[in-house]
C-alpha cells in the first residue's frame, strides 16, 4: 500500500477523496511532523490551506502568482505568505526550513536545477522535500499545460470561451508577472519527467530519496474534460480522477527526499 492510500484511509484524512493524489501524498508525509515548512509553488493554497489549519508544522507559503497570493491571503489571513520572483534565489536563509513541498512546480520554472539547489540551501541539513511532477508515459502527449504551446489560437478559444477573454489575456497576454498562466516565460514545454531523469536531478541537487512512488493512467483523458465543465459533470469526472490515481501508478511521480547533512 502507498503512503498516499495509507494516508487516505485514516479516520477524517483531509484528502480522502480529493481526486489530485498529491495531495493525500504531502499529507501523509507532512502532516505528523513538527518544525518550519515552506509549500514552494503553493498556488492557490488548496494543499497548503489544509496543512496549515489542520497539520502540525508551521507552515509558510510562497508563489510567484500574485493573485493566487491575494485569494490565499483573504481566505487565510493569519498564513505568512511570500511572493517569489520567476528565476530569482529564493528570499530565505540558508536552513530556515524542517521541510519544503514543491507540489506539480518543477515543471514549471525557467531552471529545475537551480530551483533545487535553492530548496537545498533552505532546508536544515537532513530536512524533508515532498516533491511531485508529471510521470512521462503513454498518454503524456495529452498533457494540458502544453496546448497553449502546440494549438494557441485553439487554447485561446476553448479557454476564451469556458473563463473569458479577460481572464485568458491576463494569464496568457500580461507576461509582466514572467509567467505565461503558470509556465515561466521562456519555457516552452510543460515536463513529464521520466524516473531516472528526476532522481539524477534530484541527486545532483544533494537530496536522497527514500520514497518514489505515483499514481493515474487515465487521468489526461477525465481531466481535460473535467476543466471545460462544472456542476455535477465535473464531480463525476473528478471522481473517476480519483479511482484511477487508487489504481494505477504510471501518470505522476511523488518522491520524498532527505537533504544530505
Amino acid at each position: 500500500m502507498s503512503r498516499a492510500d495509507e494516508a487516505t484511509r485514516r479516520p477524517g484524512a483531509p484528502f480522502a477523496t480529493h481526486p489530485l493524489r498529491r495531495y493525500a501524498f504531502a499529507w501523509a508525509a507532512l502532516a505528523g511532523r513538527a518544525g518550519r515548512h515552506l509549500d514552494l509553488g503553493c498556488g492557490p493554497g488548496d494543499f497548503l490551506g489544509v496543512l496549515h489549519e489542520h497539520g502540525t508544522v508551521t507552515c509558510e507559503g510562497a508563489d510567484p502568482h500574485p493573485d493566487y497570493l491575494a485569494g490565499l491571503a483573504a481566505r487565510r489571513p493569519g498564513l505568512p505568505l511570500h511572493r517569489l520572483r520567476v528565476g530569482a534565489p529564493l528570499p530565505f536563509a540558508d536552513g530556515r526550513f524542517d521541510s519544503v513541498s514543491l507540489l506539480d512546480v518543477l515543471e514549471h520554472v525557467p531552471d529545475e536545477a537551480a530551483l533545487l539547489a535553492e530548496t537545498h540551501r533552505v532546508l536544515v541539513p537532513g530536512g524533508l522535500l515532498v516533491l511531485t511532477v508529471p510521470r512521462r508515459h503513454v498518454f503524456s502527449f495529452l498533457d494540458p499545460d502544453n496546448a497553449k504551446f502546440d494549438f494557441p489560437r485553439l487554447h485561446r478559444l476553448v479557454y476564451s470561451w469556458r473563463f473569458g477573454s479577460q481572464v485568458w489575456h491576463s494569464r496568457f497576454a500580461d507576461l509582466s508577472d514572467d509567467l505565461r498562466g503558470d509556465m515561466s516565460v521562456g519555457r516552452d514545454r510543460h515536463t513529464n519527467y521520466r524516473t531516472a531523469e528526476l532522481l539524477r536531478l534530484l541527486h545532483a541537487a544533494g537530496f536522497t530519496p527514500t520514497t518514489v512512488t505515483g499514481a493515474n493512467l487515465f487521468w489526461r483523458w477525465l481531466q481535460i474534460p473535467a476543466l471545460l465543465t462544472g456542476g455535477p459533470v465535473r464531480r463525476l469526472l473528478e471522481r473517476g480522477i480519483h479511482l484511477d490515481g487508487r489504481l494505477f501508478r504510471s501518470a505522476n511521480l511523488f518522491v520524498v527526499a532527505r537533504r544530505h547533512p
